[in-house]
């Protein structure tokens, strides 16, 4: 494949990634900012919490590794291989990172509007965006391989 087709590829990817990583980022901060009897009228949840916490930083942080996989592609990938080089891990980095930080802003905005900081809560979200990293790992490990081989196959 060559390096334009694959640029092209991943600015798209990183493209829907942004995209949803803003909704999904701005629902996930209005259900945790609003008060605890509207949220238990609007979902159930049979994980609880903190499961609450780890699937939606978990898709969160599928979203996030797939907006952050142009940046780190841009930074880091010299003509080495695609598939294994370390560019496709760097990600997560940024992905974990950005993620607990808005997690922890969230945790502090929320003892300020008559909810509670809860610590579980950081490390749920911590865990969800592990989750999400690995899954995103795996598909555009995943993607790569097949793109590539069907474009070796077409020329």
């Amino acid at each position: 494949m060559n390096n334009d087709k694959l640029k092209k590829r991943l600015h798209d990817i990183s493209l829907l990634g942004v995209v949803l990583s803003i909704i999904l980022t701005a629902i996930i901060s209005y259900l945790s900012l609003i008060s605890g009897e509207k949220l238990s009228s609007i979902a159930f949840n049979p994980f609880g919490d903190k499961g609450a916490h780890m699937i939606a930083y978990s898709v969160l942080g599928l979203c996030l590794y797939l907006a952050f996989i142009k940046v780190s592609f841009n930074m880091h990938h010299r003509n080495r291989d695609i598939i294994d080089s370390n560019w496709i891990i760097l990600p997560s980095c940024f992905t974990i990172v950005s993620g607990l930080i808005l997690g922890v802003i969230i945790e502090i905005i929320q003892s300020k509007v008559g909810r509670q900081f809860e610590l579980l809560d950081i490390v749920s979200d911590g865990l969800g965006l592990v989750v999400g990293c690995a899954i995103g790992y795996q598909i555009l490990k995943s993607y790569l391989t097949i793109a590539i081989t069907r474009d070796n196959l077409n020329e």
